[in-house]
């Protein structure tokens, strides 16, 4: 049994990750700034630490075997910025982990993290990952594709989004593609490499199927029984004002001016990657996807 840390446990990711890595027999600690212990899963223990300012890092971190960062934002607001959260927290983390003695550290990052400036999350991933290389910590990188299941924000928003607008506006010319990863899938890999120990390396994780922003649509539609409905294809420039404006006024905007700048490109890896690095077939969107009638 080994000690692991994870922060960003009451997230989406955070909350799945934990629990298997309980089940796995692990001694899991949550990392959380605030006091809610209501999130952590049964059998994993609460440490309080800020993964933005620092504060209580590395006395959490201090006898543990691994930690687990998974805390990131795919929106700004306010003081909660890329820069903040994604660089800056996860270099706090590295640099906790290092002081500690951490020997692992396991960093879920995106694909197509990039310098390039004008996609500004995935540029702060890539950031995130320089901190992890350059701190000197024993690591293992995975980026993912786009992550599915029960709680989920994207795949359950484009289901609002099928079922309430009587023509649905595909942003883009819909052939943009996506590599759908199960949230259950990618518990996996951080429980395998728990197991395996540090690489130094990077692996691309991503489901059984390379789909088109049209075939997720379609997939959602046909899970949730959605009536045959029109489609309109929206060029992302002409989404982009509007977008900007629901950032500024609505308390969870369907999709900000930066995530549309991510549909202009692919978001895939090998269809074998998983079977490839980890060792088992990852499930499929496309057949898994009844989760969102209750989204």
């Amino acid at each position: 049994m080994a000690r692991i840390a994870v922060t960003g446990g009451s997230g989406f990711v955070g909350n799945r990750a934990g629990r298997a890595l309980v089940a796995a027999g692990h001694d899991v600690v949550m990392l959380s700034r605030g006091k809610r212990r209501t999130t952590r899963p049964d059998g994993a223990r609460f440490a309080r630490a800020d993964v933005v300012d620092g504060e209580g890092l590395e006395g959490a971190l201090t006898g543990c075997d691994a930690v687990v960062h998974l805390v990131a934002i795919i929106r700004e607001r306010g003081k909660q910025t890329f820069d903040r959260v994604n660089r800056q927290g996860t270099d706090n983390v590295a640099r906790a982990a290092a002081a500690a003695g951490v020997p692992h550290f396991i960093h879920l990052s995106a694909i197509g993290a990039d310098p390039d400036p004008y996609f500004a999350y995935l540029k702060s991933k890539w950031e995130g990952e320089q901190a992890v290389s350059a701190s000197g910590v024993p690591y293992t990188i995975i980026r993912s594709s786009l992550i599915f299941g029960p709680g989920d924000a994207f795949f359950s928003r484009l289901t609002k989004l099928v079922r309430l607008n009587p023509i649905i506006p595909i942003v883009g010319n819909g052939r943009s593609l996506f590599q759908p990863f199960a949230n259950s899938d990618l518990s996996r890999v951080i429980v395998e490499a728990v197991a395996r120990g540090p690489n130094n390396a990077t692996h691309e994780v991503g489901g059984p199927e390379h789909l088109s922003y049209d075939d997720i649509i379609h997939t959602i539609r046909e899970a949730v029984h959605a009536r045959i409905r029109g489609q309109a294809h929206v060029p992302v420039r002409a989404m982009v004002p509007l977008a900007w404006v629901m950032d500024k006024i609505l308390p969870n905007p369907p999709v900000t001016p930066g995530q549309l700048r991510l549909l202009e490109k692919n978001n895939i890896t090998r269809l074998d990657a998983v079977a490839r690095d980890w060792g088992f077939e990852p499930i499929s969107f496309r057949t898994n996807a009844e989760y969102l009638q209750q989204a």
